[in-house]
């Protein structure tokens, strides 16, 4: 299973990487603090969490209550961004903004839902069984 630490060094690059799209790539004609809700907020709580995991050190191994909340919270942060542009996922599907603007914009959010689903099956304290019962 990923260690701890290579989630967090994930969370890092994944975080980088959400909070991008306002300034970088294919503009909208989007207001600053849609973009700042949509993409600077979650990725302060990426980065913040991430860098809190790598401070812990070897003490964020293993299952953990606090470890599994941190794992859901970035999920939810990758929800609230990926959920936000639904709507221009819709504006550009019918022509009515740049198809690859809304990529660019939604794109974060789905990497930081997978980021926080595996840290939190990671913390969860069981593992997923190789085997349905009974075929062992």
């Amino acid at each position: 299973m990923t260690s701890s630490r290579t989630l967090s060094i994930a969370g890092l690059v994944i975080g980088a990487w959400a909070v991008l799209p306002p300034y970088i790539g294919p503009a909208l004609a989007t207001e600053t603090r849609v973009e700042i809700a949509d993409h600077v907020i979650p990725a302060v709580v990426i980065l913040a969490l991430s860098l809190a995991v790598l401070a812990a050190g070897r003490r964020a191994e293993g299952p953990g209550a606090v470890m599994l909340a941190m794992g859901l919270t970035v999920a939810l942060a990758g929800l609230w961004m990926f959920l936000t542009h639904v709507p221009l996922l819709a504006q550009a599907f019918r022509g009515e903004a740049p198809m690859s603007a809304a990529v660019w914009h939604s794109l974060p959010g789905l990497a930081v839902i997978a980021l926080g689903v595996s840290w939190a099956l990671q913390h969860s304290g069981s593992s997923l069984p190789d085997q349905p019962e009974g075929t062992r």
